[in-house]
């Protein structure tokens, strides 16, 4: 999936999970959670030199082959559960252990939302042909739906620009039709 394509799809996660769940952040750390969540879902691609954060930093093709090789590639490490756990818990730990405490319970609002962010990215990841390694360092890949690669999305194609983006997109409106006050209410 593109990285647009992640970032709504992290976007209708968190708001699915925000009407089942629902939290009053104010409007400062309500904010900072949606881009939490947004940069979450870009995350488990830094595993890529082409990664858009690597093409922007200076020396960043450098970082980005040197993050891939410690990855182990695209869609292994970062996109499993042992890359989901290492990333948490190390987040985690610095929030606990780096922060001031009066900022903890903040610090772990963000945090929950960049992890929302993040663990959707593989889900997302998982309706495509290539399918996600979640148990890596196993090699077989969980492809949703199982069968032929023809019934899972390909990647940048007419099939995920337009029907997986719209199917978003209609799902978070009927979702933000029926819990709009819940959404208003994380800014609270």
């Amino acid at each position: 999936m593109t990285s647009t394509t992640h970032q709504m799809f992290a976007l209708l996660s968190a708001l699915v999970l925000l009407s089942l769940y629902p939290v009053s952040l104010g409007p400062l750390i309500g904010t900072m959670a949606v881009i939490a969540t947004m940069v979450g879902a870009l995350t488990p691609d830094l595993d890529q030199p082409t990664a858009n954060i690597w093409r922007r930093l200076i020396g960043g093709n450098t970082v980005g082959n040197i993050f891939r090789a410690f990855s182990g590639g695209h869609r292994h490490l970062t996109h499993s559960f042992i890359g989901i756990i290492g990333i948490g818990w190390a987040l985690e730990w610095a929030i606990y252990n780096l922060l001031n405490p009066a900022y903890t319970q903040t610090a772990l609002g963000v945090w929950m939302a960049f992890m929302i962010g993040y663990i959707s990215h593989p889900i997302a990841d998982s309706f495509t042909d290539q399918g996600v390694p979640w148990f890596w360092p196993l090699h077989f890949r969980i492809r949703i739906p199982p069968g032929p690669e023809e019934v899972r999305v390909t990647t940048d194609s007419f099939v995920e620009r337009v029907f997986v983006r719209s199917g978003i997109i209609i799902v978070g409106v009927l979702l933000l039709q029926t819990k709009w006050p819940i959404l208003l209410a994380l800014f609270r």
